[in-house]
């Protein structure tokens, strides 16, 4: 059973939907572990969200953000409701990517 219940907020389906497209376009592989390590992401979010770190980027609230990474270069940013055993998944966004533009 898991520890934490994972709330993803529905921006992400189009954040996963736009890196899914172009990674696609480059190699359908690649799109597959995207795929995998995403899903590998939601099942050690349930498990236990505290492994990860906090979030250190200047353009995000301060110690609010924990953060992901996986597939090389993506980051998945979540916040941790340890009281009510909640992770909510806010953004899935391309590491390669300038912050300023995150959709949070």
């Amino acid at each position: 059973m898991a520890g934490y219940r994972v709330i993803v907020a529905s921006r992400v389906d189009r954040q996963l939907l736009t890196q899914v497209e172009f990674i696609t376009r480059v190699s359908i592989p690649a799109a597959r572990r995207f795929r995998d390590e995403y899903a590998r992401v939601l099942d050690d979010l349930e498990e236990n969200p505290l492994q990860f770190p906090s979030d250190t980027d200047p353009n995000l609230p301060e110690d609010l953000y924990h953060k992901a990474i996986f597939a090389r270069w993506y980051k998945a940013l979540f916040m941790i409701d340890t009281n009510n055993r909640i992770v909510y998944l806010d953004a899935v966004v391309d590491c390669r990517q300038s912050t300023d533009s995150y959709e949070i």
